[in-house]
């Protein structure tokens, strides 16, 4: 260990009667933790349209013990990881473009340690508190509604732990009552162009990154029950619940907090110029069909 100050044993948690901060030996099994995490799960996004099963599928799958999902990133605080980790994998390939043999061992231990920066950012930055991932973790991630348009930046960066992804959705004209409902300002417009818009991401996702893009649409979950989303979500996550968990599950249903969580009426039905709207733009239902399962 070599020669130490006194000052130094009294800082250095190696030594006997050291006085170091117990945050260090907490910090050092915590990195042990994630290393060992590392070795044995996958990034778990779900993200899709607001206002259309995000919560209740996050609630769903952290009733398993194989999955640990961490509460909603906002958005400017996800483009400053987003330019952070672009900054850093710049850096880092230039040197080994110059350094050769040092910059390049140098940029393979970068691309090694990428997911381990992204999974604590994810766990840190939230807006809930931490969730502790267990031994039997196989699915670390997160939920936050229209991260789609990040899905080419997790496939750039997650090279060795491919990620899979959830979209939810609904139909357009309850999708769009909701958000009026939680957010009175949005216009019909403006909802709509992000609701074809956020679509065509899902389908540009699956076709870039097949057998890992599931969907989940509220509206089949509705007709069908929790036999859609057993179906849908849980078997192809290889996630097996117990009959209790199952029984449990069926019975939670999704459900709208607009009024509890905002003190706001949901509305039910449109306008007659939203109506109006609507009709004019027959692709909003035809997009959504394309969604849905037969039947």
């Amino acid at each position: 260990m070599g020669s130490a100050s006194g000052n130094d044993r009294l800082l250095d948690p190696r030594f006997p009667g050291s006085k170091a901060p117990v945050q260090i030996e907490t910090r050092e099994r915590l990195l042990m933790q994630m290393d060992f995490y590392l070795k044995q799960v996958s990034p778990l996004i779900i993200f899709g349209r607001p206002r259309a099963g995000t919560r209740f599928i996050t609630n769903v799958l952290s009733s398993f013990p194989e999955v640990t999902l961490q509460g909603e990133i906002p958005d400017p605080v996800m483009d400053a990881m987003e330019a952070f980790i672009e900054r850093v994998e710049k850096y880092y390939r230039e040197r080994s473009e110059k350094k050769k043999d040092v910059g390049e061992r140098q940029f393979g231990l970068w691309k090694d340690k990428k997911a381990a920066l992204m999974y604590a950012f994810w766990a840190g930055v939230s807006q809930a508190g931490r969730a502790q991932p267990g031994n039997n973790c196989r699915y670390f991630g997160y939920k936050r509604p229209e991260h789609e348009k990040y899905f080419e930046f997790y496939e750039r960066h997650f090279k060795q732990q491919k990620p899979t992804y959830i979209f939810c959705v609904r139909n357009f004209v309850d999708n769009y009552l909701s958000i009026k409902s939680r957010w009175p300002a949005r216009k019909i417009a403006q909802v709509a162009a992000q609701y074809l818009s956020s679509v065509e991401r899902y389908w540009k996702a699956v076709e870039s990154a097949e057998g890992r893009v599931l969907l989940f649409n509220l509206d089949d979950h509705i007709r069908h029950g929790f036999e859609y989303t057993e179906t849908a979500i849980i078997k192809p996550l290889k996630l097996e619940p117990s009959d209790q968990l199952r029984s449990k599950l069926a019975g939670m249903g999704a459900t709208n907090r607009t009024q509890e969580d905002h003190g706001r009426t949901r509305r039910t039905s449109l306008n007659a110029r939203e109506q109006a709207f609507v009709d004019s733009r027959p692709e909003l239902a035809d997009r959504f069909r394309e969604l849905c399962v037969a039947g």
